[in-house]
């Protein structure tokens, strides 16, 4: 992570410094989103594992977040240890949340989507995400309601029908169609 806190809970003015270089909060918001991550933490722990990830995800859902939490761990976790240090988590909550640098926020959608990273995003990914955000929603009546709609995006995403999308036909496919940005805002609902 860079800084350890002190026995205060407040971050290092160092690391404070280089986060707000990373992200566009204030230094009270950093500190808040700060103890907040730290009261998600075991008390031995000094990053989240997995399954504390998933349990502070589904606390914010109404459905099951488990599968969709799985996804964002893995966008988080972005040097693959297997946990989400701090700094990977206010990373990757701005990302995930910024609505004003559009490039960043669809880049790692796309990397949420390519499930297996190989640069494109397969029907059956595409089918494992929105049924994760049915899920999560509470959206989620039945496997056919989360596939018609994973159908309809890949359909529209896949402008050379060669069986997957690419990182600019997923960008494509977004600005043709508000119900792939619902998606990403974790709103299953089609606009039309």
């Amino acid at each position: 992570m860079g800084g350890k806190s002190s026995k205060c809970g407040k971050l290092h003015p160092r690391t404070l410094q280089e986060l707000r270089h990373d992200v566009n909060l204030s230094t009270e918001e950093i500190q808040n989103w700060y103890a907040e991550y730290q009261s998600s933490l075991a008390s031995d722990k000094t990053e989240l594992t997995r399954e504390e990830f998933k349990k502070v995800y589904n606390s914010l859902f109404v459905g099951d977040a488990s599968a969709f939490a799985e996804h964002i761990f893995r966008t988080f976790d972005r040097d693959g240890n297997g946990t989400v240090n701090f700094r990977e988590f206010l990373i990757g909550l701005c990302v995930s949340g910024n609505d004003e640098n559009s490039g960043s926020k669809l880049r790692w959608a796309f990397e949420m989507y390519d499930i297996n990273g190989d640069g494109y995003i397969s029907r059956k990914e595409m089918n494992e995400i929105v049924e994760a955000i049915y899920k999560m929603t509470n959206a989620y009546r039945d496997r056919d309601t989360s596939r018609k709609m994973s159908e309809k995006l890949f359909h529209l995403c896949d402008l050379n029908d060669d069986g997957k999308i690419s990182f600019e036909e997923f960008c494509k496919g977004v600005e043709r169609d508000p119900a792939i940005v619902n998606l990403l805002q974790c709103d299953p609902t089609p606009d039309n």
